[in-house]
């Protein structure tokens, strides 16, 4: 700035106080960005070419990612847990319980999310409630490990992928009227 020697002029270059400063930035901006697009350009192909490989890198990957997962789901172990008559769990044993299959995700190992799960099935056999454990075939040691005194646990093998559908013999599907919501 004319006019302003010594301190004045540092203390306006400190304080944002001088336009000459930021003109001489937005001309050295501007002049670095131009002078790196000239140096880049006769090299543009090859960041298009590392771009596109790079997309088909990320592409493979994840396609090879939903396979794992479809493989996984496939593959996975079935336990049986059929408790006595006698059974009646504390708090503690519940929570033990359901602590080890907090853990089954981790025991699976690297796998996807959606195929580190564990399914659980409740049904009625002979008039005692018994729970079907479905779990990565990774972490079938922990699914099979007894967590409860009274229950027996039994391998029921492997899942089949598949979902079989519900169905409801001897049972006459119910009435819905037409202003009534089920």
């Amino acid at each position: 700035m004319p006019g302003r020697t010594g301190h004045d002029a540092q203390d306006a270059n400190r304080f944002g106080g001088c336009g000459v400063m930021a003109e001489g930035l937005s001309g050295t901006v501007g002049s670095v960005v131009a002078a790196v697009v000239e140096s880049v350009a006769p090299y543009m192909w090859w960041l298009v070419l590392l771009g596109v490989a790079g997309g088909v890198g990320w592409a493979a990957g994840w396609v090879w990612w939903l396979r794992r997962a479809r493989i996984a789901l496939g593959c996975r172990t079935v336990v049986d847990l059929v408790p006595s008559r006698d059974f009646d769990p504390s708090a503690e044993e519940i929570g033990r319980h359901a602590a080890r299959l907090a853990r089954v995700p981790a025991a699976a190992g690297w796998i996807p999310r959606r195929a580190s799960g564990v399914r659980m099935r409740h049904w009625s056999e002979g008039g005692r409630l018994a729970t079907r454990l479905e779990g990565p075939a990774q972490s079938a040691g922990l699914l099979r490990l007894p967590s409860f005194p009274d229950v027996e646990v039994l391998e029921a093998g492997r899942a089949g992928g598949a979902v079989r559908p519900v169905r409801f013999a001897g049972v006459a599907p119910l009435a819905k009227d037409r202003g009534e919501k089920l």
